[in-house]
């Protein structure tokens, strides 16, 4: 609710709002985009007779450098553009590898702040940091986003560590895009009344407190701090260590782990890392994240994610992470397992249990809608089988068949097609949803396990349970007295 009054914009600002909906929607079609896309097998003759019509007219006859164009147009439009950007840079199934490429530019290498600016801002946050805390600081970063910079360091003890810096005025950029995503969405939602069952706009609420979230490194350290601990006693997945006596809201120090990038395959068979191995422990340490504890990384880019020496996947950047409640994981668990099966007539049972359904709703026909939109995905070769795709084109039944869209599931789905990019990426005859399915069905069957209920009520409900010898004795004494 907070999030939501802080969105809210003036009536004035509403010209302003068309007019520059309008001039990014022809920047952006001036890149060339509208020709890639217009070559994408999943769109209708529609949707692409619509598209050759607005690239006929608007698009640029220079088709060379798409990707460097889409790539300086995001960068040029905001810190809340590039996070789209970063999305779609693990998307080259609808891109294009080479399109995509030039995005991943967005992952780590734009423009940095000046070196003057960067000591002030350290000096701002920890005024000792630098002269009395650290043996060597190296003003080059190695990674600059969209909202931060990071920076080696060594310490005192001969420790070396990660810094992390938030842009200057970085939150008033990124609050003004997200403002200006929520007044579209809005738009949209009014001037198309049907489209309100997709809940545009509370979806931009939900990223939007999640992104703006990722602006407060104290709240970062304590992701990675829960995340460490929910896999303190796993073997391949290492979270960096928080230097908590050095952060800030500003300023993040954490241990600095030498790695490479999960998608740097060239690397990875130099150092023979094991690709096949790589892959599974990603998919059981994404199965786990998801449906074992409920809170996951929700910016998995291959930027984010390192291979270290032991072949050991590492978790960079917490500033997006997502939760679940244990009633949506077995939702998504369900309905994960009914789509791989084919089923789809429990697909439909499972809508209608968690009242998504509207009232008079025939069951056969949206069954048979899901299985018209499921058989060209899941039909298609294993390592081009899309699960968050299909997911999508399930919420776009929305509207027909009056399905209530799940906010929460917005972030995860996201997140659900970088796992799928970055897995194609690197192995692309692996399905990842086929690796997750023996670890799916055996969650399902034990949180459906009686004792395993009751087990779980008696945590939930322990401190209750404690009170109980106390509440006894004093009804003992109320008696008593009479």
């Amino acid at each position: 609710m907070l999030i939501k009054k802080k969105l809210e914009y003036p009536i004035w600002k509403i010209p302003y709002f068309l007019i520059k909906s309008l001039i990014i929607f022809i920047q952006i079609i001036r890149t060339g985009i509208l020709t890639i896309l217009i070559e994408n097998k999943d769109f209708n003759k529609q949707i692409k007779l619509i598209l050759k019509i607005l690239n006929f007219i608007l698009g640029n006859k220079n088709q060379k450098k798409i990707g460097k164009k889409l790539l300086n147009c995001l960068i040029n439009l905001g810190p809340g553009y590039i996070k789209f950007g970063q999305a779609l840079s693990t998307r080259p199934d609808i891109l294009g590898k080479k399109t995509c490429d030039e995005l991943k530019t967005l992952q780590y290498d734009l423009k940095p702040i000046l070196n003057s600016v960067l000591k002030k801002i350290i000096h701002n946050e920890n005024k000792n940091l630098l002269q009395e805390n650290l043996a060597s600081f190296d003003e080059n970063p190695i990674a600059s986003a969209s909202v931060a910079q990071v920076h080696t360091a060594i310490l005192k003890n001969g420790k070396k560590v990660a810094i992390k810096l938030l842009k200057p005025n970085i939150h008033k950029q990124l609050f003004r895009d997200f403002t200006f995503f929520y007044w579209a969405t809005r738009c949209l939602e009014f001037c198309i009344p049907g489209i309100k069952r997709l809940k545009l706009s509370k979806n931009v609420e939900i990223l939007s407190e999640v992104s703006l979230n990722e602006l407060d490194l104290t709240l970062e350290a304590s992701a990675a701090d829960e995340l460490a601990e929910n896999f303190k006693d796993h073997p391949n997945y290492k979270v960096p260590k928080i230097y908590w006596e050095y952060t800030t809201k500003n300023m993040l120090v954490l241990e600095f782990i030498e790695g490479i990038r999960i998608d740097d395959l060239e690397s990875l068979n130099a150092s023979e890392h094991n690709i096949k191995k790589i892959t599974e422990i990603g998919t059981e340490v994404f199965f786990l994240q998801v449906f074992r504890d409920g809170f996951f990384h929700g910016d998995m880019h291959p930027g984010n994610i390192l291979i270290d020496k032991k072949g050991n996947l590492v978790p960079i950047d917490f500033g997006i992470m997502g939760r679940l409640s244990n009633k949506d994981r077995q939702f998504l668990a369900l309905l994960l397992t009914y789509l791989l099966d084919k089923n789809y007539k429990k697909v439909v049972e499972i809508h209608d249990e968690a009242n998504m359904l509207g009232k008079d709703i025939s069951h056969d026909h949206l069954s048979q809608a899901i299985r018209a939109i499921s058989t060209p995905i899941l039909n298609k070769p294993i390592g081009e089988v899309s699960l968050a795709k299909l997911l999508g084109q399930i919420l776009s039944l929305s509207k027909k068949f009056n399905i209530e869209v799940q906010p929460q599931f917005t972030l995860l789905q996201k997140t659900m097609l970088m796992a799928e990019g970055t897995t194609r990426q690197i192995n692309p005859n692996i399905n990842m949803w086929e690796l997750s399915r023996p670890l799916i069905d055996k969650w399902i069957n034990d949180t459906h396990d009686p004792f395993k209920v009751i087990e779980e009520w008696f945590h939930k409900n322990k401190l209750l349970l404690l009170k109980i010898p106390e509440i006894i004795n004093k009804i003992d004494d109320l008696l008593s007295k009479k």
